[in-house]
């Protein structure tokens, strides 16, 4: 007797995330930022950019994005990927589904056009990390979060109206700055609500 094996719901969403990708140009990143996640979205907007070099095409994709955050280094590939793209004559369409905060908030201000649900909550911070080890270990890693740092406020002020004592403030006040998608299209954080 054959033994029946159960599909998890994970691997069925799995499969609708691929064929809403290829199919519909839409990607959903739903799940923290880390080096999975990055990947396969990387990986689903070469699929894409495969898939209309054999056409001859370059229609519009949308990333929809529902993240708490993540990994910087991680979400700093696909950003990258994002402006390359963009580069190259692709409208990148950022929608944000519920939330889109701190890594998702950085994935966010780098699409063409970018778009948020009127009641998602949106939401900018400084980097965090931990430290351990020697007194030097923790010192490096202090100065990488310094730079790490840096860079985001570099997108962040290139792609919006907020500006670099904004940014700053928060930094000195510790806080994150959650935002409505009213005070964020204000902030030329989003295009566009709806």
């Amino acid at each position: 007797m054959a033994e029946m094996s159960y599909v998890y719901p994970d691997r069925f969403l799995e499969e609708m995330k691929i064929n809403s990708a290829l199919r519909d140009r839409r990607i959903f990143i739903s799940e923290e930022v880390d080096r999975e996640s990055m990947f396969k979205a990387c990986y689903l907007l070469d699929r894409i950019v495969e898939l209309d070099k054999k056409e001859g095409t370059k229609n519009s994709i949308e990333l929809i994005l529902d993240s708490y955050g993540g990994a910087i280094y991680h979400g700093l590939a696909l950003i990258s990927k994002i402006e390359t793209l963009r580069e190259n004559g692709y409208k990148i369409v950022t929608t944000v589904n519920s939330v889109a905060m701190s890594m998702g908030f950085m994935l966010l201000l780098v699409g063409s056009h970018r778009r948020a649900l009127r009641h998602s909550r949106i939401m900018c911070h400084q980097p965090s990390s931990s430290t351990w080890g020697t007194l030097q270990d923790m010192e490096d890693s202090v100065e990488e979060a310094r730079i790490l740092w840096a860079k985001l406020k570099e997108l962040i002020t290139k792609y919006t109206d907020i500006t670099d004592e904004q940014l700053e403030d928060i930094k000195t006040r510790r806080q994150d700055w959650f935002m409505w998608s009213e005070e964020a299209k204000k902030l030329n954080v989003i295009d566009e609500i709806i």
